[in-house]
């Protein structure tokens, strides 16, 4: 495989125990996404002036397909973030597709996907892992998903940063920490274990960490690298949001900050209306199925399509004519 962007490889959380099945840890990081944008969604087509658009050709197929994108860039940092932490937008350039769900609405219901970021696609330099492709814009990221079959009728993108905003709207989040854990570069130190409030900044912390060290005898040490441990730390900030935002009908004295964070953090494709957005919101979701694709290989990342991805892909009545 070849690419002209910069690698991000991750490690995985801390004092995490391992699981059997590695795709049961996307499925729960695509849920709780799917969950938080859908509720920010709720609230955000209220103030629907705030959300920016993106002029992006879309595809054309049969039905009404969403496709949802976590982005995560160093441009904007939560209001207080040092950038010796978090690392500069030159360190770190451009945006990453961390997160894919797709959200197929037909007269049946509406099916979810959810897309493995380190997949190979096609692009118009060559192949790359989906996660690299925004970085050359949300064009080639629609592109991409074209090349496996996924049509995008409405695209969504949530900027990852921005949710330190809306956390701290919220009035923090409550996350559950199964052993102490630090990483300097992400600006992340959690020195005891268990349940806990945190703030935005440090929210943040977890779902960019990726070199984390955990507390062994008294003693720092590198984590064992686990390629799904930062989707899993992910997972779980925003299973959190998902529940704040929901206690949040109850406190409706933090509905409009949250809402007011939640707009700015929202891009959506000119195409898409306020109502529409609103709609998505209604929806009964089913459970998320993650797109099965080959194993990490040759020591890097990148993860091939298989024959089971066209199978599954094909399944969902999903098809891309340009």
């Amino acid at each position: 495989m070849t690419s002209h962007h910069p690698a991000d490889a991750g490690q995985g959380t801390p004092g995490r125990r391992p699981l059997r099945r590695g795709r049961r840890r996307t499925r729960r990081v695509g849920a709780a996404l799917l969950t938080a944008v859908v509720l920010l969604i709720a609230d955000a087509a209220l103030l629907a002036f705030r959300i920016d658009r993106l002029d992006v050709p879309l595809t054309d197929a049969p039905g009404t397909t969403w496709v949802v994108v976590g982005l995560d860039s160093r441009t904007d940092l939560p209001a207080g973030a040092p950038v010796t932490d978090f690392g500069t937008a030159d360190d770190v350039p451009g945006s990453r597709a961390d997160v894919v769900v797709v959200l197929r609405e037909t007269k049946d219901g509406v099916s979810v996907l959810s897309i493995p970021r380190d997949v190979v696609v096609t692009t118009a330099t060559g192949p790359g892992r989906l996660a690299l492709t925004w970085l050359d814009g949300p064009q080639s990221t629609v592109d991409a998903l074209c090349t496996l079959g996924i049509p995008t009728d409405h695209l969504v993108s949530v900027d990852l940063a921005r949710f330190a905003a809306v956390v701290d709207a919220a009035g923090g989040l409550d996350v559950d920490v199964p052993a102490p854990v630090r990483d300097p570069a992400a600006g992340l130190l959690l020195p005891e274990a268990g349940r806990q409030h945190v703030d935005g900044a440090t929210a943040l912390a977890l779902v960019r960490s990726r070199h984390p060290e955990r507390l062994v005898d008294g003693h720092w040490a590198p984590a064992p690298v686990d390629p799904d441990g930062r989707a899993s730390a992910a997972g779980t900030v925003l299973s959190a949001l998902a529940s704040t935002a929901r206690g949040s009908v109850a406190r409706p004295w933090r509905l409009q900050p949250m809402a007011w964070a939640a707009s700015g953090a929202l891009t959506v494709d000119d195409g898409t209306s306020s109502l529409e957005l609103a709609s998505l919101a209604t929806q009964d979701v089913g459970p998320v199925q993650v797109l099965p694709v080959g194993e990490p290989r040759g020591g890097t990342a990148a993860r091939f399509p298989t024959a089971e991805t066209g199978a599954a892909v094909a399944a969902a009545g999903l098809s891309c004519r340009r």
